[in-house]
């Protein structure tokens, strides 16, 4: 009887594990996979793609003759890639595996950034460069001063050969980045995808949940939190602006509200299946509330927040504080329903780690 006691329970709850994920199975994985790949994930390198491939142009436009207009094109090339880069900085996973430290290490390191200029020698393959290359490395060369000064830095200032080499660079890294990753979606890879449906490590659904969460952890702490002073979720009490995405053209806030935006756009699949019809369709519940439900009002209360904040983020830590605190709250409350719930109701295991207590 003493053995009976404890074997009775492990086969009710092997019995009940056995139902969950035949519920679970299904659900049409193939097809919200054929739709992310198709109609969100392709089209954004693609889009990336084009948008660095305009920016190289603008660069040598500005390289070959710096002036007041060629720089006023170079911002708006340099703003729109970025701004496409946010569609896809979430997919962590080949063929655009560590992408982000090309392409956005923040904050820019400035110290490394005029070190290498002044040499003319560097390493972009270095860890020591992630952060003095890439969108945050171009926001210093390009906003780091005013227009007169940043043409002459350009031109007659110290290095200016240098300095024009070192940002030829950058972007042509950037292109080759985006062009080989758009190569690799569109001509085999996505294929690839589709066919891993299952749950499991490894899985094109277990790398999306885990991508997602790692990103919406991005905005809560790298985004906003570390400029408030939070060390994970504990206050510090120190500002820090310098912490800020964008911190030179102070674009912080709209890149968050893109960057939301299409985390919310791969959460619910566009106009096609998502996650949110997966969690429907397996009955995820919160709290007496659709799961589903919950994250996309959790998203818009995010959008939201951010939104409500009334100035740039930089001034904002200043002069609204409050309203940046509100935003990170919302963030903090997004990540747990991603992370915690979404997760545990797919059966996908957070297979990250970080030390922040969410």
């Amino acid at each position: 009887m003493k053995g009976l006691k404890f074997v009775l329970p492990l086969l009710l709850l092997a019995t009940l594990q056995s139902c969950v994920e035949k519920k679970k199975d299904n659900y049409d994985r193939t097809a919200m996979l054929t739709n992310l790949g198709n109609n969100i994930i392709v089209p954004g390198y693609q889009q990336l793609a084009a948008a660095t491939q305009a920016l190289q142009t603008q660069t040598t436009a500005f390289t070959n003759a710096p002036s007041n207009q060629t720089l006023d094109s170079l911002k708006v090339a340099y703003r729109a890639a970025y701004f496409k880069y946010m569609a896809v900085e979430v997919y962590d996973f080949t063929p655009s595996q560590y992408m982000r430290n090309s392409f956005n290490s923040f904050p820019a390191d400035t110290t490394q950034i005029n070190n290498n200029i002044g040499s003319g020698t560097y390493d972009f393959t270095s860890a020591a460069n992630y952060s003095a290359k890439g969108f945050p490395a171009l926001d210093y060369l390009l906003y780091g001063a005013d227009a007169a000064t940043v043409i002459s830095n350009f031109t007659t200032g110290g290095s200016a050969a240098n300095r024009r080499q070192y940002l030829t660079d950058i972007v042509n890294e950037l292109n080759l980045k985006s062009g080989e990753a758009n190569s690799g979606w569109s001509n085999g890879y996505l294929a690839t995808f589709i066919q891993a449906s299952g749950t499991d490590l490894g899985s094109s659904t277990g790398m999306l949940v885990n991508d997602l969460s790692m990103e919406l952890e991005r905005n809560r702490r790298e985004r906003v939190g570390n400029s408030l002073g939070y060390v994970g979720i504990v206050s510090g009490g120190n500002i820090l602006p310098g912490a800020l995405e964008a911190y030179y053209s102070n674009q912080s806030k709209e890149l968050l509200l893109e960057n939301l935006q299409q985390m919310k756009l791969l959460f619910e699949g566009g106009t096609g299946t998502g996650f949110d019809d997966y969690l429907n369709q397996i009955g995820a519940d919160y709290n007496g509330t659709p799961l589903a439900t919950e994250i996309s009002t959790q998203f818009n209360k995010s959008i939201l927040a951010a939104q409500n904040v009334p100035v740039d983020f930089k001034t904002a830590l200043t002069t609204n504080k409050p309203e940046m605190e509100a935003l990170f709250l919302e963030l903090k409350r997004l990540v747990v329903l991603v992370k915690v719930d979404m997760s545990s109701q797919l059966g996908v295991i957070i297979n990250y780690t970080d030390n922040d207590g969410d």
